[in-house]
């Protein structure tokens, strides 16, 4: 099906004010104007050349997917430049450079019918070898020492924002983890005679036993939490299930394809653009493949759940 939806300047538009958020706080604001002007310039540019030369080899999803890759290396690329004290002369010259090597890429994985993971590597390497090319070649012409070459390049934000990310999901994991856990344990607390519900909450220390039981007052509280999320949650309790184990591979498709036909590809693009690899990989095999190869990303069943509640909220936030 050749690319029939696809309006490159609302895309590229969506995508330069999603970049704006990301932003590190320690740019001027200058600088982040100045990034998010080339976000929307790259892939506007790129949504229209790909409408214009290969509207019949790409879907609306593929031509999204390309133009995800240049506005993600734009923005990696323009904060490493501008944190490793590049001179602005230099700026434009360098991302296109960048903006052109990833395209190049992008086209070589679709013609060869690369899976998105494999794509994102080739297009990686790529822009990693275009960016040292441009910075050797600013060392040939006196613009920079020889001997800072190893530490601008050494500049990523890519490892940058993935560093922070886990950190973030890490506090967030414990946090949800033990909300669901209250939750779960006071449902299942609701279907047992007075006496037994004492017997158990005298296991836990006072604190967990105050939420528990705050939990437990909460008038019509399995409507407050998405029941795929929690019903799951109280099955893994009862069977001990290990944080490792792989989640249900036909309800994690229902939940994400529910997410889908409601909002749309684009929007759930639009949101986790700038997440991890293995995020991205993640929702690609739930929603852009057949949703075979779900099971094989290697994320927790609870990463998987706190995944889907935060896109479900964000995308009914955006609606």
């Amino acid at each position: 099906m050749p690319i029939q939806d696809l309006n490159p300047q609302d895309f590229a538009k969506n995508l330069a004010q999603q970049a704006g958020t990301y932003v590190s706080a320690d740019i001027s604001e200058e600088n982040k104007q100045y990034i998010v002007k080339k976000v929307y310039e790259f892939c506007y540019i790129t949504g229209d050349h790909l409408l214009k030369q290969y509207k019949e080899q790409f879907t609306d999803a593929d031509a999204v997917v390309v133009i995800q890759f240049i506005g993600e290396w734009t923005f990696h690329k323009a904060n490493d430049l501008i944190t490793a004290g590049i001179r602005h002369e230099f700026w434009d010259t360098i991302l296109q450079q960048i903006a052109f090597s990833a395209l190049k890429s992008a086209l070589h994985a679709h013609s060869e019918g690369y899976d998105q993971a494999k794509a994102a590597e080739l297009i990686e390497s790529q822009v990693a070898e275009a960016y040292k090319q441009c910075i050797n070649h600013l060392v040939k012409a006196k613009a920079i020492p020889e001997d800072k070459v190893e530490e601008i390049l050494a500049y990523s934000n890519v490892d940058k924002m993935a560093q922070e990310a886990a950190k973030n999901e890490a506090e967030h994991f414990e946090d949800d983890e033990k909300t669901l856990k209250y939750i779960a344990i006071a449902l299942m607390l609701r279907k047992m005679p007075p006496e037994k519900v004492n017997n158990i909450l005298n296991n836990f220390d006072e604190a967990e036993k105050q939420k528990i039981l705050a939990c437990f007052q909460i008038d019509n509280l399995e409507t407050k939490v998405e029941p795929i999320v929690i019903n799951q949650y109280i099955e893994d309790l009862k069977r001990n299930i290990s944080l490792n184990a792989k989640p249900d591979c036909s309800e994690i498709m229902k939940s994400f394809k529910s997410l889908q036909a409601k909002y749309g590809d684009e929007e759930i693009i639009n949101i986790t653009m700038f997440e991890r690899p293995k995020i991205q990989e993640f929702l690609s095999a739930c929603l852009l493949e057949d949703g075979s190869n779900v099971t094989k990303v290697e994320l927790s069943p609870h990463i998987v759940k706190i995944l889907y509640s935060y896109l479900r909220s964000k995308l009914a936030a955006v609606s």
